[in-house]
C-alpha cells in the first residue's frame, strides 16, 4: 500500500489529537515496512474467552497476550460497544476478521502495530482497501442427513481439535471456509445420533461431503444429567445407564408407567395389575411386590420415598404422557448416591422445558378392544427471549383391559407445566413447576383357575381369568365405625383414586468463578382412596346352606358351585411431602467436584379397613350372605382397622469427585450420609393385666390406643468407579458400591413391633461393563454382583383355626447377573435392538421358626422353615427382548418380542411357572410432517400364562399331591388389546 494511503486512513481513524498526530507520523515512516512484519503479527495465536465485554477491554487483553500494539480512536470505532469472543489458539488475523469486522471495524498492520478504523467511514471517504488475507486455500461444503435421507437441522460439524466448524441449516447443509491446505478430521454430531468422523484432504481445492448419521438408539453419546457430578456422555460414564427417548416411548406405547420400565435391562417388571400398582424387581433383590429398591424421580426429585409396596405405590404418583421428553435409568452403581435409601436403581422422568421456537404435540387415542378414549397434549415455546414455558397433560376414560362390570374402570388425567425465567447474563435460570393429577385406576388382582401343572390358566364352568373379572358388581357400601363414630361411603368403582398437587421451584446459576449452584424445592400433597377386592379363599358351596344376595333375593344353587371369600379393602391415605436438594458443582482443572445437601419430609396419615365378604365364583359376581336381611355393611363384615400415622424426615449429605486422569481414564467417587427420623403413633388392640398396651394382640376393628415412637437411624453409601476410553468410540468401566436398605414408616408402625426385627441391611454391588458406539452399531454390556443382608420378609402361613398368619423373617441374597443392550442398523431403514438380563439370584440365609407365631406352631408344630440356597421368587433367570424398527419414507413399523424365563412362585421352589413369549407390534404413517396415524397391539399372539401363583400359600403346598382341577389362585398376562391414535405435531 502506498504511504499516502496509509496516512489518509490513519487521519480518518485518529480524528485528531496532538498525541495521535505524533503516532500518525510514526505510521508514515513505517509504512514501507508493512510487507516485512505484517504477516508475522497476524499469525500470532490467541486464546481468549470474553462474554459481553466492550471492544476496548478486549483489545487491551489481546495486546497483553500478543505484545502487538493497536492504534485507534475509541470514538471512531465505538469502542465501548459490547461483544463476545471465544477463540482457542486462533490466529490473530482470523480473530480480527471473525469478531471485529462484523462490527464495522477494519484493520491494517504497519510493522508490529495494528491500525483499527471504521470500515463504513473509510468507504465514505473513498478508501476501498483490501483487507490483509491469511494463507487460506480451501472450503468444505456438504450435507448431513438421517437414516431416511432427510436433512438434519442443527447438526454440529467441527474440525477435530479446533473450534472451527459450522452448524447445518434448514436443508442440512454446511460450509467451512478459509482452510489451509492439509488433512482434516471432520467430526459430525447431533443429539440422538451416533457421531461420525470423516478425514478430508485439501490440496488447493474445495471438498463436498455427503454425511449420513445413524440413530444412537442406546444414546451412548447423549449427555447424561442424572447421576451427580457434571453432565457427561454415557460413553464416558462408569455406570449402567439406559435412556428411553421420546421416539422409544411412542414406539413402545406403554399401557402404564410401570409397563415402560420393561425397556430397561436389569429390571424384572410385572404390569399385570393393569393401571393399578405394578411390581419391579431390581437385579434379584428379594421382595413381595411394589417398588422396594427402585427410586422414581420426576425432573430430579423423588415422587415418594423408596421402599413401599402396593399402598402407596409410586406408579400412582406419576403418569407417562406427552410432557415427558426422555427417561434416564441408572441401575446399581451410584443410584445410592443420587437418592436416599435407593440401592437398586433410579429412574428419572425428564420433562420438556420450553424452547426458542414454538412446538407442540396433540394425540387422540382409542382402545378398540377396551373402550378407551384418551386425549394427550403438550406444547411449549418462548414468551420472550429469556422466558420459556411448557404445558401439557392428558384425560382419558377407559372400560379396562378386563371389564370389571361397571364403567368406566379408569378415568381421569393430569395437567402439568413449567415456566423458565432465564437471567439476562445467560448464567442461569429460575424454573417453576406445577402438576395436578386426578386419576382413578382399576387394580387387577389375582383370581382362580383349575390347576393342571402347566402354569397356564384354564377355565372353570365358563369362567376365564384372562378375560373375566371376579370383582363383585355390588360395589358400594356404607360403614359407620362404632368405635370412632365416623361414617364412610366406600365404592369399588373408585378403584385407586389419586389426587395429587405439587409445586416446585428450581434455581440454577453459575458464578463468575465457575461454581454451578442448583437448588430445587418441591411441595407435594396427595390423597389416595384405594378400594379393591382381593380373593383369599375358595370352597365348594354346600347345598344345605341357603345364600342370599344383599337385596334379599335367594341365590340359586347348582352342583359344583363355589363360594369365594374375599377381603374388601378400603384405604384413606393422605400424605404431604417437602423435598429440597441444594447442589454445588465446579470444574477445577481435571476434577469435577460436587457436593450437596437434601431434606425429604414425608408426613403420612393412613387409615385402612378390611372387610370380609363372600361372593359367587363367576364373572362379575354378586355378594352372598346367609340371611335375607344382612345386618352388616351391604354384605361386608369389618375385620380389621389399621393406621399408619407419622412423619419421616431424612437429612442427607453427599458429594464426590470425577477426576479426568488422562484423555482416556476417568475416576469418580461418591459418598452419601443419610439421617432418618421416624416419629409416629403405633396402634394397639389389647391391654395386659397391668393395663399396659399388649402389642401382640391381633388386629381388630377397635384400636384401643396408640403408643408414641421416635426412632433415628443413620446410614451411609459409597461408590467408586472408573471409565477407560479404549478408543473414541469404545470404553470400559468398573464400579464397586456399598449401599443400604433402610426401614420405612411401615416397618416401625407394625402393632407387634419388635426392635429385634429391625436389623441392619447393607447392600454390596460390583459391576464391570463395556460400551461401544460407532456408525450403525451401539453396544452396552455388563456383568454384576449384588448382595443384600437381612432383608425384611413376611412368610404368610394359612392355618385352619386362625386363617392366614404371618411369620416375621429375614432373608439375605446374592445375585450374579449379566445385562446387555445392542442396537444395530442392519440396512438403511431397519434397526434392531436386543436387550437382556441373565441372572442367578439365590437366598444365602433365609429361615423362620414357627415359634414366632403361636397359631402357626399349633398347626405345624415347632419347626424351622428354611429356604436357604433356593432361588429368589418370581425372578426369571433370563429376561430378553428383541425389537425391530423399520422406517421407510413415511411408514414406520415396530415389533418387539419379549422372552421371560421360568420363575418360582415362592421361595420354597414348590411351583415353577413356565417361560413365555409375549409380542407387541405397532405401525405408523406420516401423512405430512405434522399429521400421523398409528395402530398397535399388546400381547399380539394372545399368550396365556401365569405371572404369579399363590404368594401366601405356595411355599407350604406339595404340588405333587395337588389333584388336577383343584382351584388355585394366580394372576395372568393381560389379554390381547388393540389401539389406534391420530397425532398432530409442530
Amino acid at each position: 500500500m502506498k504511504k499516502n494511503e496509509i496516512i489518509s486512513l490513519a487521519k480518518l481513524a485518529m480524528r485528531i489529537s496532538l498525541y495521535q498526530f505524533l503516532i500518525l507520523t510514526i505510521f508514515s515512516f513505517a509504512a514501507s515496512a508493512y510487507n516485512v512484519k505484517a504477516q508475522g503479527a497476524l499469525d500470532k495465536q490467541v486464546t481468549l474467552s470474553a462474554k459481553n465485554q466492550n471492544i476496548k477491554s478486549i483489545i487491551d487483553k489481546i495486546e497483553l497476550l500478543t505484545s502487538v500494539k493497536f492504534v485507534y480512536s475509541p470514538k471512531s470505532i465505538d469502542a465501548l460497544r459490547k461483544i463476545s469472543v471465544n477463540a482457542n489458539k486462533q490466529k490473530l488475523g482470523d480473530l480480527l476478521n471473525d469478531y471485529l469486522e462484523p462490527h464495522d471495524v477494519g484493520f491494517k498492520v504497519v510493522d508490529d502495530r495494528i491500525l483499527l478504523y471504521s470500515i463504513s467511514a473509510a468507504k465514505e471517504n473513498g478508501l476501498i482497501l483490501p483487507r490483509p488475507e491469511m494463507r487460506r486455500d480451501g472450503v468444505i461444503t456438504g450435507t448431513v442427513t438421517d437414516g431416511k435421507g432427510g436433512p438434519i437441522v442443527g447438526a454440529s460439524v467441527q474440525i477435530k481439535g479446533t473450534i472451527t466448524g459450522a452448524t447445518t441449516d434448514a436443508n442440512g447443509k454446511f460450509v467451512i471456509k478459509k482452510l489451509e491446505a492439509g488433512s482434516y478430521t471432520i467430526v459430525v454430531t447431533y443429539v440422538g445420533f451416533i457421531s461420525k468422523e470423516v478425514v478430508v484432504d485439501i490440496r488447493d481445492e474445495n471438498k463436498t461431503l455427503d454425511i449420513a448419521l445413524s440413530e444412537d438408539n442406546l444414546q451412548l453419546e447423549g449427555v447424561v444429567v442424572t447421576g451427580g457430578g457434571n453432565p457427561k456422555t454415557k460413553l464416558e460414564s462408569s455406570v449402567a445407564l439406559t435412556s428411553v427417548s421420546r421416539k422409544d416411548i411412542v414406539n413402545r406405547a406403554p399401557l402404564n408407567s410401570t409397563d415402560l420400565l420393561k425397556a430397561i435391562p436389569g429390571l424384572t417388571v410385572e404390569s399385570t395389575g393393569g393401571d393399578g400398582p405394578g411390581n419391579v424387581w431390581v437385579r434379584g433383590f428379594p421382595q413381595q411386590g411394589g417398588y422396594i429398591y427402585l427410586g422414581i424421580q420426576e425432573d430430579g426429585l423423588p415422587l415418594l420415598p423408596t421402599g413401599f409396596n402396593t399402598n402407596p405405590s409410586v406408579d400412582q404418583y406419576y403418569k407417562t404422557d406427552l410432557t415427558i421428553q426422555n427417561i434416564e435409568a441408572i441401575r446399581g452403581g451410584n443410584a445410592s448416591i443420587i437418592q436416599y435409601n435407593t440401592p437398586g436403581a433410579v429412574v428419572n422422568n425428564l420433562s420438556y422445558t420450553g424452547a426458542d421456537k414454538q412446538y407442540g404435540s396433540f394425540k387422540f387415542t382409542s382402545g378398540f378392544s377396551q373402550g378407551l378414549y384418551r386425549f394427550d397434549g403438550n406444547t411449549g415455546g418462548a414468551i420472550s427471549e429469556n422466558v420459556k414455558y411448557n404445558i401439557g397433560g392428558f384425560y382419558r376414560t377407559d372400560q379396562g383391559v378386563v371389564d370389571p362390570g361397571y364403567s368406566p374402570a379408569n378415568v381421569g388425567g393430569q395437567v402439568k407445566g413449567n415456566i423458565t425465567f432465564g437471567f439476562k447474563n445467560k448464567k442461569g435460570f429460575v424454573r417453576v413447576y406445577g402438576k395436578y393429577l386426578n386419576d382413578i385406576t382399576q387394580f387387577l388382582l389375582t383370581s382362580y383357575y383349575p390347576y393342571d401343572g402347566t402354569g397356564k390358566p384354564t377355565t372353570y364352568k365358563g369362567f376365564d381369568m384372562v378375560t373375566m373379572s371376579m370383582s363383585p358388581i355390588d360395589t358400594k357400601w356404607a360403614f359407620t365405625d362404632q368405635y370412632s363414630g365416623n361414617s364412610y361411603n366406600f365404592n369399588l368403582e373408585q378403584g385407586m383414586h389419586t389426587k395429587l398437587g405439587s409445586g416446585a421451584v428450581q434455581f440454577n446459576y453459575t458464578t463468575d468463578n465457575g461454581w454451578r449452584i442448583n437448588n430445587t424445592f418441591k411441595y407435594q400433597k396427595t390423597s389416595t382412596d384405594a378400594n379393591y377386592s382381593a380373593p383369599n379363599g375358595i370352597a365348594a358351596r354346600a347345598a344345605a346352606t341357603q345364600y342370599y344376595y344383599i337385596d334379599g333375593t335367594p341365590a340359586p344353587f347348582a352342583a359344583s358351585d363355589q363360594v369365594i371369600t374375599t377381603a374388601s379393602n378400603a384405604q384413606l391415605n393422605r400424605d404431604v411431602q417437602i423435598v429440597n436438594y441444594l447442589d454445588f458443582k465446579k470444574q477445577v482443572k481435571d476434577h469435577a467436584l460436587f457436593f450437596g445437601t437434601g431434606i425429604h419430609q414425608y408426613n403420612r396419615d393412613d387409615l385402612r379397613y378390611a372387610f370380609r365378604t363372600q361372593s359367587e365364583f363367576k364373572e362379575n359376581p354378586r355378594l352372598l350372605v346367609t340371611t335375607a336381611t344382612p345386618t352388616t355393611a351391604n354384605g361386608r363384615t369389618v375385620q380389621t382397622k389399621t393406621t399408619v400415622i407419622g412423619d419421616t424426615r431424612a437429612l442427607s449429605l453427599y458429594g464426590g469427585d470425577e477426576w479426568k486422569i488422562s484423555e482416556k481414564l476417568r475416576l469418580d467417587l461418591g459418598v452419601r450420609l443419610d439421617n432418618q427420623n421416624v416419629d409416629g403413633k403405633r396402634p394397639y388392640y389389647g391391654v395386659l393385666a397391668n393395663g399396659s398396651p399388649n402389642i401382640n394382640a391381633a388386629s381388630s376393628p377397635n384400636i384401643l390406643g396408640y403408643t408414641d415412637y421416635n426412632i433415628t437411624t443413620t446410614n451411609w453409601a459409597a461408590s467408586i468407579g472408573a471409565n477407560y476410553k479404549v478408543s473414541p468410540t469404545a470404553s470400559t468401566f468398573l464400579r464397586i458400591t456399598k449401599a443400604y436398605n433402610m426401614p420405612n414408616i411401615g416397618d416401625y408402625n407394625a402393632s407387634a413391633y419388635n426392635p429385634d426385627n429391625i436389623k441392619s441391611r447393607p447392600v454390596y454391588l460390583a459391576e464391570v461393563g463395556y460400551k461401544y458406539a460407532k456408525n450403525n452399531l451401539g453396544i452396552f454390556a455388563s456383568g454384576s454382583y449384588s448382595a443384600i443382608k437381612n432383608a425384611s420378609l413376611t412368610i404368610n402361613v394359612p392355618t385352619t383355626a386362625a386363617g392366614l398368619q404371618s411369620l416375621i423373617a429375614f432373608g439375605s441374597t446374592r445375585t450374579w447377573s449379566a445385562e446387555w443392550e445392542i442396537s444395530y442398523k442392519v440396512v438403511k431403514p431397519l434397526t434392531l435392538r436386543w436387550t437382556g438380563t441373565v441372572q442367578d439370584s439365590r437366598y444365602t440365609d433365609y429361615s423362620a421358626p414357627t415359634s414366632r407365631n403361636a397359631a402357626v406352631a399349633a398347626q405345624y408344630g415347632d419347626r424351622v422353615y428354611s429356604f436357604t440356597g433356593n432361588r429368589t421368587e418370581r425372578v426369571p433367570s433370563l429376561n430378553s427382548e428383541l425389537s425391530g424398527t423399520l422406517d421407510i419414507q413415511k411408514f414406520n413399523l415396530f415389533v418387539s418380542t419379549n422372552y421371560v424365563g421360568n420363575r418360582f412362585t415362592s421361595p420354597a421352589e414348590s411351583y415353577k411357572l413356565p417361560a413365555y413369549v409375549v409380542m407387541k407390534a405397532g405401525a405408523g404413517y406420516n401423512f405430512t410432517k405434522t399429521l400421523s396415524v398409528r395402530v398397535w397391539a399388546d400381547n399380539l399372539t394372545n399368550a396365556r400364562v401365569l405371572t404369579e401363583g399363590d404368594v401366601r400359600g405356595d411355599q407350604f403346598r406339595d404340588f405333587a399331591n395337588v389333584a388336577p382341577g383343584t382351584l388355585m389362585i394366580g394372576r395372568t398376562l393381560l389379554q390381547r388389546t388393540f389401539f389406534g391414535s391420530l397425532a398432530y405435531s409442530f
